[in-house]
């Protein structure tokens, strides 16, 4: 390994650190699951935001496996290097984990009604598993 990789390696574990300890004293959240589309750049490229769905299975009443799905909305700042250039990266279907500050708004939609929306300020994004080939492609041996 060259002196340059060590250096470059130092520094991004510096970073990561750095970035670390100033969420220390937050509300923390690690979510992992799919997106549902594409990663967007949005507000002149300073923020890539994106949403996944992710399914929670438990017994039902009748003792039967239920499943529910799900969704979270995440935003990494451009000033989050290497959290920022992997969200950039993300295609609908890709597995992610992502870690970061939960926050809470309140907003009245067009129809009157009053919402509230969580979403995550990522500093940490991590790619589990890209969407591969074979899952775009058809099963030839479904009915």
């Amino acid at each position: 390994m060259s002196n340059n990789t060590k250096t470059e390696n130092q520094t991004s574990t510096t970073t990561n650190q750095e970035e670390q300890k100033l969420f220390a004293d937050t509300n923390i959240s690690m979510k992992s699951g799919r997106l549902v589309q594409d990663a967007q750049t949005i507000a002149d490229g300073k923020f890539v935001k994106f949403r996944i769905a992710a399914n929670k299975q438990f017994l039902g009443s009748d003792g039967e496996v239920k499943s529910n799905v799900n969704y979270f909305g995440a935003l990494v700042s451009s000033n989050l290097t290497d959290a920022f250039e992997t969200a950039k990266s993300l295609k609908k279907g890709d597995w992610v984990y992502f870690k970061g500050e939960d926050a809470t708004q309140g907003f009245d939609t067009p129809e009157g009604y009053r919402k509230t929306e969580t979403t995550t300020f990522a500093y940490q994004v991590t790619l589990k598993k890209q969407k591969s080939e074979s899952e775009n492609q058809p099963n030839p041996t479904a009915p």
